[in-house]
């Protein structure tokens, strides 16, 4: 007994000088931790770098993106010029582009990175530098959410903040949304602006929480500094802008702020503009007052200011002794009628009313141009889609329920377990409402726009009332307890409130809030949920295992145990998503078209050449084929979008068209195969106000199922979906039918072949009213001849192949297995005219056909396929127009308008288009 209680004594002895050696080394375990999690993120965003080279120059090159191909550019002009040039002319011909008002900072640091690896790698090319560059952004990133986080819980014991923060931070390198903006290749804004964006918000935490104004003003201009290089960076920069000044004014009636916080606060705006305003012409003075973000700064650095000075003036202060309102509240009523009175007199009541349009656009309806709304990363969200499949993994997905998002319940309980904690100094009664009403508020927020087929679309008049009464619910709430506060005259128990955790619940709201507005921007509450997921599961855990033998510690232990089993499933579904996408994130069978396709460009085209296309492609086509564009993917002058939308790809005349693209000195023309997809779009743009060209091109696949031969004939049935577009009447068995567009729709089309394998005119089986009825189409094209029977509807339909592939894994190809219907508004355009039909123009001479991947395949292999093929989707080729124009040609200057000459041309009538 007496060896066995030796060997104890000795097992615990050297149990805690174990612990003690760790305890004193912690810091370095954190370091080695942080480095680890950060490492793995850059090890997942550099899985595809093998794959991003040229097809055609074995050279590095892009991931499969657009934007990044600008920024590439201009960095390369950087590196050799030492500087941007003012005036880039490769866009927006004859024009140019002046750079002096874009947001610049980002080419600039490639090139400057590119400066610095080539003091290590000999012959390193800009493009290289480009490619790693978002890797080593996000390993900063990392570095900058670390000491974000582990700056919100300050003042929890310096165990517990590191390893909520090195959780967190794994959690983050591993959010799916953030991937496709970070990974090598793809020099995104978003791969270092998040950087500055924590930096920020981390250097004003550490002024607000310093205990002395000297250390208080360097962290507020570090703060500064990096809220103004990422306004140089990234439009996100308005997240800063609108969080730290909402924090600060709710401290401000909590009773928390004093003079030091006030001059902190100062030195952070100053600072910031300081740096964005030398930089960027988009940041004059005076758009950065009527800014609805930095105008807010502003605008609540004078309600302090005010708020505090007139609580000196000893009239004030004694009219609000007698009114016993809180000082704070009194003081900030006055110079809220102040700060009014000026903005009346200063801007006067209009720009009153178009902030606060702003405010609600920004809530309701984010887009409404309509170029902003065919843009896909634009689209408003839906939970049971957009964020179910961002924030997985998905368990349960064949249940009743549909599928449990786990990441998002994780952060959602997570939140309500912060805010818990947030006024945990509360009584017991004002708790229980705020935590309730806090929790309303989220699902209200959240599950307001459900899905696009649910009575709570985000659009609805529920929709709306969920939406608003949920915040409603909580600011009454927050209300009544500072009401029954003030009367019972306890106000002293708001300043125990976290500050840190006040900032960070305001950046989650405004995170939820954008999610809600845009798909793009479901990565930025992707980078901040981390947080609230790894406080909920290491203070449970922590407080689980430190209670008291017992019932009590069992039930906590078990919720532990399936808290950190849900996170690490999280972790590890995520990781394993992340490897995958990541391995596979480089240049595709589409990229490697229009790299074939650029290499013509740049072997067969003058340096001088000016390419017209849809504004989508504009980036590659200056940076990979190295001419300059009218459009590209900045839509600086959307005008010029609607004009080409509407005279060069809508347009049935030949003579319009050519006079746009000569007012634009376009010397080729070049359309791809995925604009057939895209013709609502740019449809839509290329509107009057009454959406008159608003149109699409549908596709029928045949049924060979129901294919019928008879003694004289074949018929084929093709099914799929085509709206009717326009309303139209038709006589049959004498008597006059009315299609009305709102209640008809094309649901299959008729196609005969007689026994001599002549072609007979097709047909559409058009339903209406619940009846189908069989009516002619005027128009067909096949095998390159196009068939006009001067009889039907104004339609058309375009045959094809269809490629399939046999359970032996065998493709077999149905030489009319496809069919692209056309409408009354598409058939004459001259994208059908020229793309489809490959119509001779004397404007336009076909100079190029750059086939698709599919068709080049089955052709290596000795198979005769057409342009066109389906193969679970459309392909073509990139088709390339040199433009011929004619002597009599008349120039146009309205062609180079800038602006809409009617406003209605521009935003979107809601219901029209998308939703």
């Amino acid at each position: 007994m007496e060896e066995n209680t030796k060997e104890s004594e000795v097992l615990e002895k050297r149990k805690k000088k174990v612990f003690n050696f760790l305890k004193s080394k912690s810091t370095w375990i954190y370091s080695i931790l942080l480095a680890a999690v950060i490492f793995l993120g850059v090890w997942i965003r550099t899985l595809n770098i093998s794959k991003l080279k040229d097809i055609t120059t074995g050279a590095w090159t892009l991931g499969p993106d657009l934007d990044p191909f600008l920024f590439l550019r201009w960095a390369k002009d950087i590196v050799a010029n030492g500087t941007l040039f003012a005036i880039d002319h490769m866009r927006y011909v004859p024009l140019g582009y002046d750079t002096s008002s874009e947001m610049k900072l980002l080419s600039y640091l490639i090139a400057w990175f590119h400066d610095f690896l080539s003091l290590f790698i000999k012959n390193v090319t800009v493009t290289y530098s480009a490619v790693i560059f978002p890797v080593v952004g996000f390993a900063i990133t990392g570095l900058a959410f670390f000491l974000f986080t582990r700056k919100i819980f300050y003042k929890e014991n310096k165990h517990t903040r590191n390893i909520i923060a090195v959780l967190a931070t794994l959690l983050f390198v591993l959010v799916p949304s953030l991937l496709p903006r970070t990974i090598a290749g793809i020099p995104e804004k978003e791969s270092i602006a998040f950087a500055f964006m924590f930096f920020a918000f981390y250097f004003f935490l550490e002024a607000f929480t310093s205990k002395t104004k000297t250390k208080g003003f360097i962290f507020s201009i570090l703060a500064g500094l990096s809220t103004g290089l990422m306004a140089l960076i990234w439009g996100g920069f308005i997240f800063v802008f609108f969080a730290i000044p909402a924090v600060v004014i709710l401290s401000y009636v909590l009773g928390k702020i004093s003079w030091k916080e006030i001059y902190c606060y100062g030195i952070w705006i100053v600072t910031s503009f300081l740096v964005m305003m030398p930089f960027s012409t988009r940041y004059s003075f005076g758009t950065l007052v009527t800014s609805t973000s930095t105008g807010l700064a502003m605008g609540v650095l004078f309600l302090l200011i005010v708020s505090k000075a007139v609580l000196k003036v000893k009239k004030v202060e004694s009219l609000r002794e007698k009114t016993k309102i809180p000082k704070e509240i009194f003081s900030l009523i006055i110079s809220v009628i102040i700060l009014l009175i000026l903005v009346l007199i200063i801007l006067g009541p209009n720009e009153i009313i178009h902030l606060v349009n702003d405010v609600k656009n920004s809530l309701i309806e984010p887009m409404t141009s309509r170029l902003g709304l065919t843009v896909a990363e634009n689209k408003q969200p839906y939970f049971n889609n957009d964020w179910k499949n961002s924030f997985g993994p998905v368990i349960f997905s064949g249940s009743g329920v549909g599928g449990i998002p786990l990441f998002f319940w994780l952060f959602f309980v997570g939140s309500v377990a912060l805010f818990y904690s947030l006024v945990s100094s509360l009584n017991k009664k004002e708790k229980i409402i705020l935590v309730v009403a806090y929790t309303i508020y989220l699902i209200s927020i959240i599950f307001s726009r459900y899905s696009s087929t649910s009575i709570l679309d985000g659009k609805s008049a529920l929709s709306i009332l969920v939406y608003f009464g949920g915040v409603l619910i909580f600011l009454i709430s927050g209300i009544y307890v500072y009401y029954q506060r003030v009367k019972n005259k306890d106000l002293e128990v708001f300043k125990n409130f976290d500050f840190s955790y006040m900032l960070y619940f305001v950046i989650l709201t405004l995170a939820i809030i954008a999610s809600r507005a845009g798909i793009r921007l479901i990565m930025v509450l992707g980078a901040v949920s981390p947080i609230v997921i790894a406080f909920l599961t290491v203070k449970t855990s922590e407080k689980a295992f430190a209670k008291k033998d017992g019932k009590n510690k069992v039930i906590a232990v078990v919720l532990a145990i399936i808290l950190i089993s849900a996170t690490a499933f999280t972790i590890y579904s995520n990781y394993q998503e992340q490897k995958y996408t990541a391995t596979n994130f480089a240049p595709g069978p589409y990229q490697w078209q229009w790299q074939s396709a650029m290499k013509w460009v740049r072997d067969n085209t003058p340096t001088t050449a000016v390419f017209s296309h849809w504004w989508d492609y504009g980036y590659w086509i200056q940076s990979i084929g190295e001419r300059a564009t009218v459009l590209d993917g900045g839509n600086s002058l959307v005008y010029w979008n609607h004009l080409l939308g509407r005279l060069v790809l809508t347009g049935p005349s030949e003579k319009d068209s050519l006079e746009f693209l000569y007012a634009h000195n376009a010397t080729h023309l070049l359309i791809d195969s995925t604009d057939i997809g895209k013709y609502p779009a740019f449809s839509s743009i290329g509107s009057d106000e009454n959406y008159d060209r608003l149109s699409q091109i549908s596709t029928f696949l045949m049924q060979e199922s129901q294919t019928r031969e008879t003694a004289n004939e074949t018929l084929y049935v093709y099914t799929g979906g085509a709206p009717v577009e326009d309303d139209f009447t038709w006589k049959e068995n004498n008597s006059e039918i009315v299609f009305l567009k709102e209640t008809s729709y094309v649901g299959a089309i008729f196609f005969r072949k007689d026994a001599q394998g002549f072609v007979k005119q097709p047909e559409a089986v058009v339903i209406s009213g619940g009846k189908q009825y069989l009516i002619p189409i005027r128009y067909l094209y096949l095998e390159k001849e196009l068939y006009d029977y001067k009889v039907g509807m104004n339609s058309g339909v375009f045959l094809f192949s269809r490629v399939s592939q046999g359970s032996n894994g065998a493709a077999t190809i149905n030489p009319v297995g496809a069919a692209l219907y056309m409408s009354n508004r598409t058939i004459n355009s001259q994208l059908v005219r020229l793309y489809l039909f490959d119509e001779k123009q004397a404007g336009f001479k076909l100079v190029h056909s750059e086939n698709n991947y599919i068709t080049n395949l089955l052709l290596s292999q000795g198979t005769q396929v057409g342009d066109f093929v389906y193969y679970n989707d459309f392909y073509g080729p990139i088709k390339i127009w040199e433009i011929n124009y004619p002597k009599n040609i008349t120039y146009k200057s309205e062609y180079l308008r800038t602006s809409f000459p009617d406003e209605r041309l521009n935003l979107a009538t809601p219901g029209v288009y998308g939703e």
